[in-house]
């Protein structure tokens, strides 16, 4: 009996505290929905009030797990009330505004805790899952002297309250970036498909002003990826496949360059109205190493000690069937550098590998010349106002193979604070195939190389200026031959009178030179640059012109150049 009694005790006393688990189960439920919605309803509250209702937040889900110390957000809109923006006064609001939409926010290891105690924010880990951001440019920024002075340390200051702030990593991935300048008459942006950010080591404390690090995290990189956009003209693409940088590493980069024609060579220079350089360039990548973030984002000026270029490749087209732009004159590289108004110095640029190809277009056929298996470093690209007052050369050393096979070393010093723009060019060319150069030469001249080797070419030196080139330059060659193309050709008649005086021997073209007498023919460099033309034309144009004048073809002003030093 007394055995059935404590049975019975016993199923009464598991009921009952069945039962009351069960509440406590209910009560804790209850508790942790209403402290995540009780939390949710804070939160957006909270950006309403602190941004003086200029921007609200809508989030679907609020998780905050107690014992673990995770933070979960799921469908996070943050949004500006334009309503809101129009009214305010300009000072008083920012020039851009921002929206930002996250499926996924989460934060590890975090402590409300100590936050409440000890004022204290300590965080494993933020992982944000898909951010779409938004910025749009609502006005120009004015410069005013009441202002606060900018920021001179880079340093991040404690939220109000907060005595210490650590965040171990931040990463937003896979997200996109948008923004839309509506400061102009025509709304312009930019779209970027695919953008990833990781913060490591965010350290905000109370010697953050001495913080050496950028905004007081040990590496801040970030990743862009499948860039397209057009040039304000709207005859190029730009379409890059990934950029980024790294603070840590002091490194920027571009990979998968192409600037792209969105006409084809017939119709690109008929669409602008006038005749013009139709420029298509790709390269792997671009990298900028040693980059001095501070100068950048302190004093707006880009400061690096090396710029590679890897894997150029140029194809210059000129249809020159096409007027000319009335007035129009591209400016000189030295004219580019002063103008600029960004501040910049970079030691270095080298280029490793890559190929330029040019053409030019005067009848149905087409004239071309080709350079591959290009390397070059230029050193001193800056428009430092000591350095160009200084007048100090920044001198080009580059190598290149003449239609495949002729290698060219060559050496351009630019002084980039001559008003005047000149520079100057020394270089060789090994044993080449004159046959080679028919593809362009044929398109400049009546006449066609049979044949004829050139066992080296010296260019002591050729100087440039805004207006002509003049110098000379010495090419070893044997066995040449040539024909006159069909007088019938439609420069024949410019250039007949030159050809009647070369068969009455008033141009002496010989076989070979040296010749067998053992006497040598250099020839005179002189070229009028045409302002309308890029600088490539006019370095080619230049040494052609001693090209033709070491074979017997001279100008009126190479003539007289001659006689002067005889």
């Amino acid at each position: 009996m007394e055995k059935q009694k404590r049975s019975k005790t016993k199923r009464v006393l598991i009921w009952v505290l069945g039962i009351v688990g069960g509440l406590i189960f209910m009560i804790i439920i209850a508790g942790y929905f209403y402290w995540n919605n009780l939390l949710k309803v804070t939160l957006e509250e909270a950006v309403k009030k602190e941004t003086k209702g200029l921007y609200h937040a809508k989030i679907g889900n609020v998780y905050y797990g107690v014992f673990a110390g995770n933070l979960y957000i799921r469908n996070f809109y943050l949004y500006p009330d334009t309503s809101v923006y129009d009214t305010c006064q300009p000072d008083s609001v920012p020039f851009m505004l921002l929206s930002l939409k996250v499926k996924h926010f989460r934060i590890d290891d975090i402590s409300l805790r100590n936050v409440i105690l000890n004022n204290q924010i300590i965080i494993k880990r933020i992982a944000v899952q898909s951010p779409e951001v938004t910025l749009w440019r609502k006005r120009i920024p004015t410069k005013d002297s009441t202002r606060k002075s900018p920021d001179t340390t880079l340093s991040l200051k404690l939220p109000k309250g907060i005595t210490f702030l650590s965040v171990g990593e931040i990463q937003l991935q896979e997200g996109s970036f948008s923004f839309i300048d509506q400061t102009k008459d025509t709304v312009t942006g930019i779209d970027v498909p695919s953008i990833s950010i990781r913060i490591t080591n965010l350290l905000i404390d109370s010697a953050s002003q001495a913080d050496p690090r950028i905004y007081n995290a040990d590496d801040i990189s970030i990743t862009l990826r499948n860039i397209r956009q057009q040039t304000g003209n709207g005859m190029y693409g730009i379409h890059v496949g990934e950029t980024g940088f790294s603070t840590a590493e002091n490194r920027f980069y571009i990979s998968q360059f192409h600037l792209e024609p969105l006409y084809n060579r017939h119709d690109f220079s008929r669409k602008l109205g006038y005749q013009s350089d139709r420029m298509d360039i790709t390269a792997l990548k671009m990298t900028l190493t040693s980059v001095d973030w501070r100068a950048l984002l302190l004093d707006q000026k880009l400061e690096a000690q090396k710029l590679q270029i890897d894997s150029l490749v140029l194809d210059d087209y000129r249809d020159k069937r096409v007027p000319m732009r009335n007035g129009f004159q591209p400016p000189m590289p030295q004219q580019l550098v002063r103008e600029s108004k960004a501040s910049f110095r970079i030691d270095s640029v080298e280029l490793v590998g890559g190929k330029a190809t040019y053409s030019e277009q005067v009848s149905n056929e087409l004239g071309t010349i080709f350079f591959d298996r290009m390397n070059g470093v230029l050193t001193g690209l800056t428009n430092d106002s000591a350095w160009l007052a200084d007048k100090t050369p920044s001198p080009l050393k580059a190598s290149a193979y003449l239609e495949g096979t002729g290698k060219l070393e060559a050496t351009i010093n630019f002084i980039f604070g001559d008003p005047f723009n000149r520079f100057t060019l020394t270089a060789t060319l090994s044993t080449f195939d004159l046959t080679r150069i028919n593809p362009m030469l044929t398109k400049l001249v009546p006449a066609e190389i049979v044949s004829g080797t050139v066992n080296k070419l010296l260019i002591p030196m050729i100087t440039f200026n805004d207006n002509y080139s003049t110098g000379e330059l010495t090419m070893y060659y044997k066995n040449l031959g040539f024909k006159m193309v069909n007088d019938d050709n439609t420069t024949w008649s410019g250039i007949k009178t030159g050809v009647i005086n070369w068969v009455a021997k008033d141009f002496l073209i010989h076989r070979d030179n040296p010749q067998k007498n053992g006497k040598l023919q250099s020839g005179t460099v002189y070229f009028q640059r045409d302002k309308h033309k890029s600088l490539i034309n006019f370095i080619w144009k230049s040494v052609f012109s001693g090209l033709k004048s070491s074979m017997g073809f001279n100008s009126k002003e190479q003539k007289t150049m001659k006689k002067g030093k005889k």
